[in-house]
This record gives structure tokens, C-alpha cells and sequence, in this order.
């Protein structure tokens, strides 16, 4: 794009809480873009960092003029969106992770979807990346529409208006119209976010040619907390608003409650013993049609090893934290 008056200013906020391996790819990213230099602004939101990622935000704003710093003491994400977005001054505002890296045109397509057709709220694909075999691996498995299908900005291909996107970018009057990321409920903000927008009358674009690049958790142990987190944060979605519950949301935790049901049947009564194996025969094979599908996706045959496990660490961790945010308060 080229500079002019006529092009938006864009503001995009970063919620960041220990992140030194990552926010210094990020914000280069950024700072790599091949929009106006003057119309783009990065507000980076810390939640008080202990590993020295402040520093190196620091050390950035020294060198680049367009970054800001502001503090995040409550440590909570929706918290660290509304600060950046409250103090930013962009027309439009992108939400990044700190996680990501994005492709050199990311803002420049979502201003150009944004005036073509009018909307106020586009958003593009995510792509799964990672350094070691294991997060490779993980990668792959976030990235097939057999291990999260919730999340179908990760494998979609095709242009169209959805329910929600990764990484928006919104115009900045849908916050004085609807309001800001909900801060008193343990939540899945974002999605809750673009549930009231839709709610609102405005439509939702996404293009898989807007790309951000994420990297995963490289431990099993991390990526069952993060899991398990999405399951409660979606179940709290849920409860403000049923009308967002979809079928493939109870699926996990419906598998869970069947297994523990059948199992504990089992033990009153054998002839329980064999549903109970009949599902877990029926999981067993998904998880391999699941793993050789991926394994083919990705011309990676020697993920197979690790994909069956990384899928019921990630389906099994987000039923468990559905199960529990049912239970657990909103506070």
C-alpha cells in the first residue's frame, strides 16, 4: 500500500506475561510490514514480566518509535486487551499474541478486506509452526481439523463470513458500540467478543490469506494447561451466552462422563465391561485415522510416533476443563 491520508492508522495490542522467547520475533514482525511506518502503532501490554521480556520491549522502543509499553498488574488477558486498546490510537485495532509472528502484508490485507467489503471486523488463518520435533508435532496436531475442530480458522481455505476469527482486526467504534473484552468472567474473550459483534448486526470476514504464525506449547505437560484452560474458558462463553454452544463442544466431555459411567457400571456389572471397550476401540481408531490423516497433510511420516498422544492430551485436557468450568465459578 502506499502512504496517504486516505489510509487508516492501525494499532496492534499485545498481551504479553513472560514471553523473552518469543516478543522480540513478534514485534519485528510487525515492524516488517509493508504498510506506512506512520500509520502503524504497537502497544504492547506487560502483566509485570520476571524473565526479562520488558527489557527487551524496552530496548525496542528505544530503537523503533511507534512502540508503547503499559502494565498489566491484574495479569489477566481481557484486562492487558482493554489497557492496549483504551490506550491506542488507531482507527483500527489488531490483536496479536505474543506467540505470533505475521506474514509482511497481515495489516495491509486486513485494511484492504475491511474498505473493499465494507466490514468492520476481518480476521485471516493461523499457521502452526515450531523449532523442535516435538512442537513440530504439536503444531501439526493444532493444525488438523481432526484435533480441534472448534477452531476451523486453523485449516480453512476458502474466503467467507464466520463466527469468529484468530487475531482480528476491528474497527475501533464496535467498542463504543458493544463494549470491551469481558473482564469480571474467567472467559474466552475473544470469542465472546465477536459473539456480540455478530449479535450486533455486523458480519465477520475470513480470509486464508491473512497469515499469522503461531508456535505452541513444546511440552506435553503445556499444552494438557493450556487445554484444559480453553475447555473452561469456552464452557464460560457458554453459560453467558447458550446460544453459542455447538455440537462438537460436548463431544469431549461427553466422551468422559460415558467412559467414568461405563466404567463404573463395569464394576457392578460386566456386561458393561464390553461398551466400555467398544469405546475406547471407537476413540483408539479415530486417533489413528486422526494421526494418518495428519501424517499425510503434512508429508511428515515420522510425526505418526507422537500424533495419538498429542490428540487425546489436547481433546481429553479441553473435556476436563469443559467438565470443570461447569462446576467452577465465573469469578
Amino acid at each position: 500500500m502506499t502512504p496517504g491520508p486516505e489510509l487508516p492508522k492501525v494499532s496492534i495490542v499485545i498481551p504479553m506475561l513472560n514471553e523473552a522467547e518469543a516478543i522480540e520475533r513478534c514485534i519485528h514482525s510487525i515492524e516488517s510490514q509493508d504498510y506506512p511506518k506512520d500509520h502503524l502503532e504497537v502497544v504492547v501490554v506487560d502483566g509485570i514480566s520476571q524473565d526479562g521480556s520488558r527489557e527487551k520491549v524496552i530496548r525496542l522502543i528505544e530503537a523503533h518509535g511507534n512502540i508503547k509499553l503499559f502494565d498489566n498488574p491484574q495479569k489477566r488477558t481481557p484486562n492487558a486487551l482493554n489497557i492496549g486498546v483504551r490506550n491506542s490510537s488507531g482507527d483500527v485495532v489488531i490483536i496479536l499474541g505474543a506467540h505470533t509472528r505475521i506474514d509482511r502484508d497481515f495489516v495491509a490485507l486486513n485494511i484492504r478486506y475491511m474498505r473493499e467489503l465494507g466490514v468492520n471486523c476481518v480476521g485471516g488463518t493461523q499457521i502452526n509452526v515450531g523449532e523442535t520435533f516435538r512442537q513440530k508435532a504439536i503444531a501439526a496436531a493444532m493444525s488438523s481439523p481432526l484435533g480441534i475442530p472448534s477452531a476451523p480458522y486453523r485449516y480453512r481455505k476458502t474466503k467467507q463470513f464466520v463466527d469468529t476469527v484468530v487475531y482480528a482486526a476491528y474497527k475501533r467504534h464496535l467498542f463504543n458500540e458493544i463494549g470491551f473484552f469481558e473482564e469480571e468472567m474467567a472467559i474466552s474473550e475473544d470469542a465472546e467478543l465477536n459473539w456480540r459483534i455478530r449479535k450486533a448486526g455486523h458480519k465477520i470476514f475470513f480470509t486464508p490469506e491473512i497469515i499469522s504464525y503461531y508456535y505452541p506449547r513444546k511440552t506435553l505437560k503445556a499444552l494438557i494447561r493450556q487445554f484444559s484452560n480453553y475447555g473452561v474458558l469456552r464452557v464460560n462463553v457458554i453459560k453467558k451466552h447458550a446460544d453459542a454452544l455447538k455440537i462438537i463442544h460436548i463431544l469431549p466431555p461427553l466422551f468422559i462422563v460415558s467412559f467414568f459411567v461405563l466404567l463404573f457400571a463395569s464394576i457392578l456389572n460386566k456386561q458393561f465391561l464390553f461398551l466400555l471397550m467398544a469405546l475406547c476401540i471407537v476413540y483408539a481408531l479415530y486417533l489413528a485415522i486422526a494421526a494418518a490423516h495428519t501424517v499425510l497433510a503434512t508429508k511428515r511420516p515420522h510425526f505418526i510416533v507422537a500424533l495419538p498422544l498429542i490428540f487425546l492430551s489436547m481433546q481429553m485436557s479441553w473435556g476436563f476443563g469443559f467438565l470443570v468450568g461447569l462446576f467452577k465459578t465465573n469469578k
